[in-house]
């Protein structure tokens, strides 16, 4: 409860900024005022609050958001925030221009579209020339695409020259990156190679216009954006590697399983969904190390607060947004299907995807104003091709950095998988497979997010433990207490909140007798022969 309210508090500051934190205030004192004043509720409110102080105070340091107006000044250099795509003879940066800091400067993101020389890669500083666009004034397909990278405007570049470059190991991950999407292109030409790209380094370019819009239209651009199932299935191969050798549980091997998914996340560009992914993944070992049982729900939440704090720009990230959503959805979905019994199967697929898709709803509507009607059986078919052509295709590209003749035969399983996927998802991403409705107002944005929310709580909905008559047999020596005791003796089964049998009393049998009270059960002493223990 402490790290969901610390980063919950940190989420809101940052979002909303003083008027967030406000908000977290006088919610703090309303839950004072209702529940009490007992240390721990009160200890918890306090961390809410400093936790969305600090997050409104570092809400100033924020990056314009879209549309914003804010004017970039052309003739200074601006840096290469992010790795650059190529496509063809042309290359895709994102530069801010300007200063963050933390006593209020704000750094302007642009989305530039330049030569393809001379390559620029993150960290160097460019100087560029071109008119800019903002991101109100263009179609909203190119404004969607505008805010999946956090760019507030566009321009396409006259002229580009790269005046200083950025840093070796920024620009060593870079080429690592380029070179391993160059290896699986060669390895499977075509649209295959691109997607294959895509699932390992999330470089997916090279994609015609159709296709991709036949991705936006089934909603599974996902898939080749690096994020917590790219994470998730590092982190499973490398344990299983290390349970085959030397133990997964060996404090040796979570330090290399820690590593390997931390430079995966910044070999594939370091992207807000990949970051945070690699903060669950990170702390979830480290509890697993000290034999605790990891509250994902809580490290979602308490990483989404932590890297809105270290970077106040990433709540206005369309790809941070989505990310944290959906992961959110899945923890607190995922573990009510296992306690049901139907963590596996199609049902659990079926019932993950539908609650990732209902989650991330609220955001892409405002930006795409289109509804698809083809994402949840897209996803269900796509996710698990995904799921087999990804770590075939990673293990392809790294054999291809050694020797790329290698990379071929050990890339035909993925492509077959890439293939049935890019079938799939052309099918079902056919015309009118979405309705567009345009962007909703404020107040319909808001009516869509609560509705989301009422239907995750609804399949997050703890299982329901039918009634059971409770039956102890007692010990020679209890005998006689037992028989002392007012019949029918009332013995609690706590449902929901285990503090309800530290509360109860045997007056309630009493009170409440068998069947009057769903927390209560009887259990008839007095008939010991046909007791069970």
């Amino acid at each position: 409860m402490t790290g969901i309210a610390a980063g919950a508090g940190a989420l809101t500051g940052a979002a909303l900024g003083w008027w967030g934190a406000a908000a977290v205030a006088a919610a703090a004192m309303a839950y004072l005022l209702a529940a009490g004043r007992d240390r721990i509720v009160v200890a918890v409110c306090l961390i809410a609050v400093v936790a969305a102080v600090a997050g409104a105070w570092r809400s100033t340091a924020r990056v314009a958001p879209t549309g914003s107006g804010v004017v970039v000044d052309l003739r200074d250099p601006g840096t290469v925030a992010a790795a650059p795509i190529v496509a063809g003879q042309r290359q895709h940066l994102v530069v801010a221009f300007g200063d963050s800091d933390d006593r209020g400067g704000a750094a302007q993101r642009v989305c530039v579209t330049a030569g393809v020389f001379p390559q620029a890669a993150v960290g160097d500083k460019v100087r560029v020339r071109g008119g800019l666009r903002e991101a109100r004034d263009v179609a909203l397909a190119h404004r969607a695409f505008l805010a999946s990278r956090g760019c507030g405007s566009s321009m396409f570049a006259e002229s580009m020259a790269v005046i200083e470059s950025g840093s070796s190991l920024a620009r060593g991950l870079a080429d690592v990156r380029s070179r391993l999407g160059e290896t699986l292109r060669l390895a499977a030409p075509g649209d295959a190679g691109v997607l294959l790209s895509g699932l390992v380094t999330g470089d997916d370019a090279g994609f015609s216009r159709a296709r991709q819009e036949a991705f936006n239209s089934t909603g599974t651009t996902h898939l080749t954006a690096v994020s917590g199932s790219n994470l998730a299935l590092v982190a499973g191969m490398l344990a299983a590697i290390g349970g085959a050798t030397v133990g997964r549980r060996r404090a040796g091997w979570q330090i290399v399983t820690v590593c390997g998914v931390w430079a995966y996340a910044a070999i594939s560009g370091a992207e807000a969904p990949a970051l945070r992914a690699a903060i669950v993944a990170s702390a979830a070992i480290l509890a697993f190390r000290f034999g605790r049982r990891p509250d994902f729900v809580t490290l979602v939440v308490l990483a989404a607060g932590a890297m809105a704090l270290l970077d106040p720009g990433r709540v206005e990230s369309l790809g941070f947004r989505l990310s944290v959503a959906a992961s959110l959805a899945l923890a607190l979905v995922l573990p009510t299907l296992m306690a049901r019994g139907r963590g596996a199967g199609v049902a659990a697929v079926v019932a993950a995807t539908a609650a990732a898709q209902i989650a991330t709803l609220p955001f892409l509507l405002p930006v795409f104003g289109a509804v698809s009607l083809t994402s949840v059986p897209a996803n269900i078919i796509a996710a698990p091709l995904a799921a087999v052509a990804m770590p075939l295709a990673g293990l392809a590209g790294l054999a291809g950095l050694l020797w790329q003749p290698m990379a071929e035969p050990l890339a035909a399983p993925a492509i077959l998988a890439a293939n049935a996927l890019i079938a799939a998802v052309d099918y079902l991403g056919a015309p009118g497979a979405y309705v567009r409705v345009g962007a909703p107002p404020l107040m319909a944005t808001i009516a869509s997010a609560a509705m989301a929310a009422a239907l995750l709580a609804a399949l997050a909905r703890s299982p329901k433990i039918g009634k059971e008559r409770l039956h102890l047999r007692p010990r020679a020596t209890e005998e006689s207490t037992l028989k002392a005791l007012p019949a029918p003796a009332t013995l609690v089964f706590a449902r929901e909140n285990p503090a309800h049998a530290l509360a109860a009393h045997l007056d309630d049998a009493k009170k409440n007798p068998a069947g009057e009270e769903d927390g209560h059960e009887v259990a008839d002493v007095r008939n010991l022969p046909e007791t069970v223990p």
